[in-house]
């Protein structure tokens, strides 16, 4: 709570100021310290990808954040419905936009 009074306090600082001291603070909310962010918080182990096929968009999967090609092509094929929109047709281009989206294009 404490860090979002602070945050609050370049935009509203009279209600901030208030804010601090009915929190039993003494001192001036302008003389303490800007919050650190967690470094750690902001990684991410998995990430969502949107699978198109010729163009559209056709299902989603999560993936490792650091997954190879190889790997993807696999899972993406592993799909339900990729697996049944690429039944029986060739594989022309597969395109992949790194940790966003896969676009398959078939014949």
């Amino acid at each position: 709570m404490e860090a979002i009074i602070v945050l609050l306090a370049p935009f509203v600082p009279h209600i901030a100021e208030e804010l601090w001291h009915m929190t039993g603070k003494d001192n001036s909310i302008f003389k303490t310290k800007w919050p650190a962010y967690d470094k750690s918080a902001i990684i991410t182990d998995v990430v969502t990808m949107v699978v198109q096929v010729n163009g559209k968009l056709r299902s989603k999967i999560e993936v490792p954040f650091d997954i190879k090609e190889e790997e993807l092509k696999v899972k993406v094929f592993a799909d339900p419905k990729i697996k049944e929109l690429s039944a029986n047709k060739t594989v022309k281009n597969f395109i992949v936009v790194p940790k966003k989206l896969v676009n398959i294009v078939l014949q």
